[in-house]
């Protein structure tokens, strides 16, 4: 019957379609905009990009690479997108998108021998970071968080209890009392940067003097 027929029809398209309506709405999600790779972003720009890829469904092309030859072409029709015009032509003729996101990597970081010598150097810089005068713990948290995202470009990666680790020594004098208490009574291992630096900020603002009533 001709009824039958169409909701046979129905049926198969629902199925052959599945696939296709699971790309479209995974490509559109979340919005389409990418952001644009320029000489000096690149940290925070690799940053953004595996989140949206991520949202996508299409990092592991560009992580592990050997995906579906589908998700791989809009893998790499994003970083495509995202590189700027001088880029194009040598990342769309990349074979795969690992490929594209690796040579990108590479010229605008340097090679492993290059990404190596400054992951050395800016390790070093971590290590020796100090608190200058009238810098908060949010600012010095912020440049060291600053200095571990470059980092894990440059395929050093630091965990987060080593940045906790590091504010703790660090602290100004007068906030001393306040580290010696969190060392003492928590477990810095699972402590998270932003719950340290809501008690630091805590016992920071207590120390601000209130506004003169002469003014």
């Amino acid at each position: 019957m001709s009824g039958g027929k169409g909701d046979g029809a129905e049926v198969s398209g629902v199925k052959e379609g599945a696939t296709v309506i699971q790309r479209i709405v995974r490509e559109v999600g979340g919005g389409t905009a990418f952001p644009l790779l320029t000489k000096t972003n690149y940290s925070d720009w690799a940053l953004l990009m595996r989140v949206k890829l991520k949202a996508r469904g299409l990092w592991d092309a560009v992580d592990k690479g050997g995906a579906d030859p589908q998700e791989d072409m809009m893998a790499l029709d994003a970083l495509v997108s995202a590189v700027p015009p001088e880029m194009v032509a040598t990342v769309a003729d990349k074979r795969s998108a690992k490929e594209a996101w690796d040579a990108i990597a590479t010229m605008r970081v340097g090679d492993d021998r290059v990404k190596k010598a400054a992951a050395q150097q800016l390790r070093s810089q971590f290590d020796r970071a100090m608190f200058v005068e009238g810098e908060s713990v949010e600012d010095f948290a912020l440049r060291l968080n600053g200095m571990v995202t470059t980092l894990a470009t440059l395929g050093e990666k630091v965990e987060e209890h080593t940045v906790v680790e590091k504010i703790l020594r660090c602290v100004p004098p007068r906030l001393k009392q306040i580290t010696l208490a969190i060392s003492t009574l928590l477990d810095v291992q699972s402590l998270t940067v932003a719950n340290l630096m809501g008690r630091l900020k805590t016992a920071e603002d207590a120390f601000e003097e209130p506004p003169s009533l002469l003014q």
